[in-house]
């Protein structure tokens, strides 16, 4: 080197691509579950050196074989293959333990209860593995009609307000039950207050990103499944902070909360783990599905 010279060295700062995989399940490749897909698909690429790839369930071990993921998205409801991932040292969204909680609502229920979350009362139906519900009528009853008329009565699996019915006397009740064969039911108090309304409030990590007020003058569900119309509005922070507290309870990295009023006290029915984002985003000046993806980055 020639006296009076310095060395002068350019550091190139160096980016790693972040490689994320959205599951989705086999009968998800139409409709309003596609369209789900396509909105984060969509979205992840506003974000610098996100790649995300969408992989059906089946081929979802064999995708990771071949291919480094640092995060996986899980839009299904397969506990086994969510837990598989994250044994295999992958961080998985929404959280497995909230998926599995969230797809039962009577384990729903149940964490809601432990962490003193006020919900309105609901009955648990023995699980039974043959024969009709309905046979063991006489012996359940007692705590199940305690709950009054009108009641609701939902599937204890389902979504999108498709497995949920309202027992208006007993009568109706019977058949209800005995309709449904073996499948696992649950019974909850019918909240009156304002019939076909609820709120949707959208959770992100400690945030409320949206609330969404959905309203329903045909059905006492309000699920837009169902017929029902939503609109962006403001909630106090009792609302907000009882939303908060429901998804910590389902240990949930995100989660839709749906709230309803019993009186002036908001009470909570149900809590959904992989919430339509882009049913939200047509009403929400914030946009949901981005920040959910921004919170997974953030969180790595």
């Amino acid at each position: 080197m020639m006296p009076g010279l310095s060395l002068m060295i350019f550091h190139e700062e160096v980016t790693m691509a972040i490689n994320g995989i959205i599951v989705t399940n086999i009968n998800h490749a139409t409709g309003k579950y596609l369209l789900q897909t396509e909105e984060f698909l969509n979205k992840s690429k506003l974000i610098k050196d996100l790649n995300l790839t969408a992989v059906n369930n089946p081929h979802v071990l064999s995708y990771l074989k071949t291919n480094k993921v640092d995060f996986c998205l899980f839009w299904d409801k397969d506990i086994y293959l969510a837990r598989t991932i994250e044994a295999m040292g992958i961080k998985v969204f929404n959280n497995p333990e909230a998926i599995y909680l969230c797809d039962d609502k009577a384990l729903t229920a149940y964490a809601l209860e432990k962490e003193n979350i006020r919900q309105p009362r609901f009955f648990v139906f023995p699980l039974h593995f043959y024969g009709n519900i309905i046979e063991h009528y006489e012996e359940y009853k007692e705590n199940l009609l305690s709950l009054n008329f009108p009641m609701v009565i939902k599937e204890r699996f389902g979504s999108f307000g498709e497995q949920v019915y309202l027992a208006k006397n007993e009568n109706e009740l019977k058949d209800i039950i005995e309709s449904h064969g073996t499948k696992p039911l649950m019974a909850q108090e019918f909240i009156g207050t304002n019939r076909g309304q609820d709120y949707r409030i959208n959770v992100v990590g400690n945030e409320v990103i949206s609330s969404v007020l959905r309203t329903n003058d045909h059905d006492f569900r309000s699920n837009i499944n169902q017929g029902g119309k939503a609109e962006e509005v403001s909630v106090n922070d009792e609302v907000k902070a009882l939303a908060i507290a429901a998804t910590k309870a389902i240990k949930g990295h995100f989660a839709g909360v749906d709230i309803m009023f019993k009186g002036q006290t908001p009470v909570v029915l149900e809590v959904n783990s992989n919430m339509r984002t882009v049913a939200v985003n047509k009403v929400s000046k914030s946009d949901l599905t981005l920040k959910i993806l921004e919170y997974i980055i953030n969180t790595l």
